[in-house]
């Protein structure tokens, strides 16, 4: 069985890795004291199709097989 990743498939998780060094590593530990996540990060998240990535395709999703 091949468990490797599709080219999309990396793509997404270098993106999805970077996005994450960028912009939450650094507000990480505020989140966890507030026990809240920004909604300026959510706003960020759904701009980059991260929001329903799993949801099909017919139901407004990506669609994604992650």
């Amino acid at each position: 069985m091949d468990f490797s990743f599709s080219e999309e498939q990396e793509i997404l998780r270098r993106t999805v890795k970077e996005f994450a060094e960028k912009e939450i590593i650094t507000i990480s530990k505020k989140m966890e004291e507030e026990k809240r996540i920004p909604q300026e990060l959510l706003r960020k998240m759904g701009e980059m199709g991260l929001m329903g990535m799993t949801i099909p395709e017919e139901w407004g999703g990506a669609g994604a097989d992650m």
